[in-house]
């Protein structure tokens, strides 16, 4: 017998709001006249999907040399633009996925109330100024993280395992919930923990929000 749900980790971008096409397209506007460095950025970017870093000192470090080679400035350049363009672009683009959720914050709070351990683990950072953006209550959650933080992007598994350790849980006692197999489910994976997916495409695999929210609500309370 499987060991009861005590945590559950929740990723962020497309789980916790459904994503919109329009999201990239509001970036590179924000990021003009440099319109080709967020696709570029985020093509290096998922060269370290999975690779442990050890830090996001380091991480940065390195993910701001590799678009530097390509985009023929300093690193230096690329590190202000990730910080005073990209993540403000970012941020201020949840304002499209707002509320997409319908009743995340009361499916949030009946989960506390069960003394079930929340967390968002999402694969970038500035993830508070996000929730805020999204309104998603912050206070719902024990642990409001990202795996740039811990520099090692996921699918890597230090990041889970690092939560569920904060939480003195077995990894075999914490829930993922992500919309991506290969990032967040491979991660929940590499971490000996459950994963369960919401899907919003149309096809045969789909598992909706509500499903999900579902499933969610019928998880017993931990002993």
């Amino acid at each position: 017998m499987s060991d009861a749900v005590k945590g559950i980790i929740f990723d962020l971008d497309g789980t916790l709001y459904r994503m919109h096409w329009l999201m990239r397209p509001f970036i590179t506007l924000r990021a003009f006249p440099n319109v080709l460095r967020l696709p570029r950025f985020i093509r290096e970017r998922n060269r370290f999907a999975g690779v442990d870093m050890e830090s996001r000192e380091k991480l940065m470090e390195e993910l701001c040399l590799s678009v530097s080679r390509i985009e023929k400035c300093s690193p230096a350049v690329i590190q202000t633009w990730i910080e005073k363009s990209f993540y403000p672009a970012f941020i201020d683009s949840m304002f499209l996925f707002k509320d997409s959720r319908p009743e995340l914050n009361s499916t949030l709070s009946r989960l506390k109330k069960k003394k079930l351990r929340l967390a968002v683990l999402s694969d970038y950072s500035m993830v508070s100024e996000r929730l805020e953006k999204l309104r998603i209550d912050l206070s719902l959650f024990d642990t409001v993280t990202s795996s740039e933080q811990f520099g090692a992007l996921k699918p890597s598994g230090r990041p889970f395992v690092e939560i569920a350790r904060k939480w003195n849980l077995k990894p075999s006692e914490v829930l993922v919930v992500g919309d991506r197999v290969d990032t967040d489910g491979e991660g929940a994976k590499a971490a000996g923990m459950k994963f369960t997916q919401i899907c919003d495409k149309k096809n045969e695999q789909s598992t909706s929000w509500q499903t999900v929210r579902d499933y969610l609500l019928s998880l017993p309370e931990p002993l």
